[in-house]
């Protein structure tokens, strides 16, 4: 069985527009093309979506950073709805497990009474971080190949197709910034109330 990365080549540029073209279509998400998305971590993430090259199916691989930094991780690599339905799901797990409306602040959960409320918290949180690590290179994979298809359907000269695909992928600092804002606001706010 032969390695997809090994297989994977950039286009000659001596060859003719037709002849790169042709080339580009064999291999739809070479080094050129993902480089151009990735970033400079490409060579990182590389053996990471190596098994998602193989077969493009969910396989469970993981990625440290989103399991720690989550949501923040998902908003820097522009992975949108996946930032927000963790941060939302997380909180409507709670509220369905615990059965309770109310929002507690953190004198509150650290009540003897309400140990099992703050173990289920703890739980909660420890589960979304296995999930947001399972799934974090699998979901940008998928970005990066739908990207990928758009510019090709798009038939966008090479010019312009990779710094469209370093536009539309690349890392995403402003949403980084407002979730450590948002999280800095919401943690004073729970230790005030």
């Amino acid at each position: 069985m032969t390695d997809p990365l090994q297989s994977v080549t950039t286009p000659d540029p001596n060859l003719p527009m037709w002849a790169r073209k042709q080339q580009n279509a064999a291999n739809p998400l070479s080094d050129e093309r993902m480089l151009a998305f990735i970033g400079p971590k490409w060579p990182t993430y590389q053996v990471k979506f190596a098994p998602f090259l193989e077969d493009p199916a969910f396989v469970p691989t993981w990625n440290w950073s989103a399991a720690f930094f989550q949501p923040a991780w998902f908003l820097y690599r522009k992975l949108y709805f996946a930032a927000f339905g963790f941060m939302l799901l997380r909180g409507l797990a709670f509220q369905m497990l615990t059965g309770s409306e109310t929002q507690l602040t953190m004198t509150e959960m650290q009540k003897p009474e309400n140990r099992g409320v703050l173990m289920m918290w703890l739980a909660v949180g420890v589960s979304s971080m296995i999930a947001a690590g399972g799934v974090a290179n699998w979901l940008l994979f998928r970005r990066a190949r739908a990207a990928v298809r758009i510019a090709l359907a798009q038939e966008m000269p090479n010019t312009e197709e990779l710094p469209w695909l370093a536009r539309v992928g690349g890392t995403s600092r402003t949403g980084v910034a407002l979730v450590v804002a948002l999280n800095i606001m919401v943690f004073y706010a729970a230790l005030g109330a």
